[in-house]
């Protein structure tokens, strides 16, 4: 790494006491750990529908992590947007995650970090927990996983609001394309931000951080590092990520890493809380303490941040959507798989009737996909039981949007491609 991003006398300037031989020895030994590890890739987050106060993409995605307790239960800890008004989506090496509790986006609203309760959509893909961690005692350098660079080199038509990745649609902006990149993003290794972490001296937010940490700008100086940390094809996008990654709000949540020495692992220090740019070469963030990974501790680390409300009722959604799965399985006499897939596309609230009523659709959508499926089967002289096409079934994704626009018709092939994948071998 031939150009390092700051200097000593970049450090004189932000009064941290330490040596640039330390930083950058602690950059080099992180990074090199770091390289292919799938548990420091962040999570994007988006919600289904958007305020029509958006302007730009960039005011309704954040950062965060997704952790998996030992209890096999999910969590999205990271940025939320007073613009979200709708289901939360949660994406990590392309593993999605959603929690549909009424009101809950409006719970969020003014909150910078939040602490939700989600459910695993595409439950066959694995799921990476990032790393434990600790707080450094003395300042030291420090990487910040995100994707923000792979966002600002969008065209400007993408970025804008309305615009391609966020449209009007009955009355309200829809992301639902926009969740499709973030997804797509969040399989790629994620940028790497050099920082200069240190223990913060002033709660100055009504969060105190934890951590305060100086991210130089413009990150066009972090070429080789961003060479250094990609792998395969994926130096090649190192030019063009680097052109445009001035601070926004869209990094809040953004996970940081560092490691005491390099003889011992590398440790999640915790997320980005807010930031301000100190002048044009660097901003200073503020970091809160790294999340738990048990269920008993993510209560009282909710509650640490102000938002232990919003973790309970993203809770007590959950509950709400076992119960409906109940009742649409009984109102429409669907198998308990299928009644459960399709609670994930309805709102969870106390109501079980109202959720009943919003699952007809969908009802009509699956019975229809399965008995298409079952009817192409059937051509094949395959005899294998519904169930077997249910469980299929049960393994796509549908967008949230797809039966206003009609949408929805991809649910048959990719369940009959997961029952007969070669039939479609030869498509690119």
């Amino acid at each position: 790494m031939e150009k390092f991003p700051i200097s000593e006398k970049d450090l004189k300037m932000l009064n941290v006491n330490t040596s640039i031989d330390i930083i950058k020895d602690a950059v080099t030994c992180i990074l090199t750990k770091m390289k292919g590890d799938m548990r420091f890739y962040p999570a994007l987050a988006v919600s289904s529908i958007v305020s029509k106060a958006v302007k730009n993409i960039f005011q309704v995605i954040r950062h965060g992590v997704v952790i998996q307790t030992p209890k096999g239960n999910y969590y999205y800890i990271g940025g939320a947007s007073e613009y979200w008004e709708s289901s939360i989506y949660a994406f990590q090496a392309s593993v999605k995650f959603r929690n549909n509790t009424k009101h809950l986006a409006d719970k969020m609203k003014g909150k910078n970090v939040v602490v939700i309760k989600v459910r695993k959509i595409n439950s066959e893909l694995p799921q990476f927990n990032p790393v434990e961690g600790y707080l450094p005692l003395e300042p030291t350098g420090a990487i910040m996983t995100n994707y923000l660079p792979d966002l600002t080199i969008q065209p400007f038509s993408d970025t804008e609001v309305p615009g391609n990745l966020i449209y009007e649609s009955n009355e309200h902006y829809t992301a639902d394309v926009l969740s499709k990149i973030l997804r797509v993003i969040s399989t790629r290794p994620p940028f790497p931000y050099m920082v200069i972490a240190t223990i913060s001296k002033q709660a100055t937010f009504k969060v105190p951080p934890a951590v305060q940490a100086y991210v130089p700008f413009p990150a066009s100086v972090m070429d080789e590092l961003c060479k250094f940390f990609l792998l395969g094809r994926f130096k090649e996008y190192c030019s063009d990520l680097v052109s445009n990654t001035s601070y926004n709000e869209a990094i809040v949540g953004a996970p940081l890493f560092t490691t005491l020495d390099c003889y011992k692992p590398v440790s999640l220090i915790g997320l980005v809380y807010d930031g301000e740019m100190l002048n044009n070469s660097f901003a200073r963030l503020s970091v809160i303490e790294p999340p738990p990974h048990t269920d008993g501790e993510m209560l009282d680390y909710a509650n640490k941040l102000g938002v232990g409300e919003i973790l309970e009722l993203s809770i007590r959604g959950e509950e709400y959507a076992k119960k409906g799965a109940k009742a649409i399985s009984s109102a429409y006499g669907l198998s308990p798989v299928v009644a459960n897939y399709i609670t994930n596309y309805i709102t969870w609230s106390e109501n079980e009737d109202e959720m009943v009523r919003e699952a007809e659709p969908y009802v009509e959508l699956v019975r229809s996909t399965i008995k298409q499926v079952r009817k192409e089967m059937d051509k094949m002289r395959d005899n294998r039981p519904t169930e077997v096409i249910e469980e299929c079934l049960a393994r796509q994704d549908i967008e949230e949007n797809c039966l206003e626009v009609e949408g929805c018709v991809d649910l048959y092939s990719a369940t009959l491609e997961c029952l007969h994948p070669e039939l479609f071998k030869d498509e690119v």
